[in-house]
């Protein structure tokens, strides 16, 4: 009996050693990492404190914005503790950014110390930030409630729908770091006075970023990937143009690999919406000769940003991964077959656009 209630009195002293108060506790909101300016030193990280208040209205988020120089993530944030007066807690961190600098070069390190560490959710948004990932969180949003909040809102589809908008979580971005067949792509959020823009993208390969897509070659990505339902497009018409919402968009690609024929990609992309605004006159009766026009005239932008990804020898589509899917055998002479039928794959993109009319306007 007396051995049982020194086991229980030690388990309670044990249970109680690793616990702090909340008050006792700083909530880290939002990670950044950069390249570091000094030469002695590799990463500079940027931690955004959310601070409490009494009330959530607007404007009223308050935070706190604490930076550390050093050649490994894990040195920076001891270094961290010793300039605050509370225990770091990354159990909120909902959103990493890395400074596009850094991605120019190798983030096996950043993202394994990520993903190792257990007190960082796997579900976290992440993002490259420009001019850096330090001016990116440090920008003060007027109309945000919750510190960290707004950019939360812009990926999570919660708020904002965009067609510009590329979200990736983190566990997504180190699967695609080491899947065969499919390359990570992450949204470029650009820091400007009091105010973000997310309309572009960057792609990687293994290792470091390739490629930066435009807002116009992102939105066509997201149309082809089928990642929202929702988008606007503009159609050239008879030396004019005319615009049309979006609402319902069903996406499917497929790798074929005939005998002693050309490898081709075949994707089709189903699309239902109205023409929302137009530089020209439109005649209700004449709506197959205005989805013939947006048939053809996306179908081409979009073979040629597939043929620019494939020049860069970069799959975000993950074509690769599909062909792997329907071709059996082992792991590296799939690979080995792939890499070589890759760049001979042409791209048969086939749109069907289905305009409801052309708006309340006769």
């Amino acid at each position: 009996m007396k051995k049982f209630v020194v086991i229980l009195i030690l388990i309670c002293l044990c249970s109680a050693c690793g616990f702090k108060d909340i008050d006792r506790r700083f909530f880290v909101v939002a990670i950044g990492i950069d390249k570091s300016e000094k030469k002695d030193a590799k990463y500079r990280l940027t931690l955004k404190l959310a601070v409490p208040g009494n009330n959530i209205d607007m404007g009223t988020a308050k935070f706190e914005l604490i930076t550390q120089d050093g050649n490994s993530i894990t040195d920076c944030v001891r270094i961290l503790k010793s300039k605050v007066d509370k225990e770091l807690d990354f159990g909120h961190a909902k959103i990493v950014i890395f400074g596009q600098s850094l991605l120019k070069e190798t983030i096996r390190e950043t993202t394994d110390w990520l993903n190792r560490r257990r007190d960082i959710q796997l579900v976290s948004w992440l993002a490259a930030g420009s001019p850096s990932a330090e001016a990116v969180l440090g920008t003060e949003i007027a109309h945000e409630r919750l510190p960290g909040n707004a950019l939360l809102l812009s990926f999570g589809k919660t708020g904002v729908e965009s067609g510009y908008i590329i979200s990736e979580y983190l566990f997504d971005f180190y699967r695609k770091k080491k899947e065969l067949g499919l390359d990570p792509i992450i949204p470029i959020i650009q820091a400007s006075d009091k105010h973000y823009t997310i309309n572009t993208s960057l792609v990687f390969d293994k290792e470091r970023s390739k490629l930066a897509l435009n807002m116009h070659e992102t939105r066509l990505f997201n149309i082809m990937k089928g990642n929202l339902n929702k988008v606007e497009i503009a159609t050239p018409y008879n030396d004019s143009k005319f615009f049309i919402s979006v609402d319902n968009l069903r996406s499917k690609f497929r790798v074929y690999a005939p005998a002693n024929q050309r490898p081709y990609a075949k994707i089709d992309i189903r699309m239902r919406g109205v023409i929302e605004e137009t530089f020209t006159h439109l005649d209700a009766n004449q709506l197959a000769a205005y989805e013939k026009a947006v048939e053809k005239t996306q179908s081409e932008a979009m073979s040629k940003l597939l043929e620019k990804l494939q020049k860069e020898n970069l799959d975000p589509m993950g074509f690769g991964l599909n062909y792997r899917a329907h071709h059996f055998g082992k792991v590296e002479e799939e690979w080995h077959t792939w890499q070589a039928l890759y760049p001979e794959l042409e791209f048969h993109v086939n749109i069907q656009m289905k305009l409801e009319g052309i708006g309340v306007i006769k």
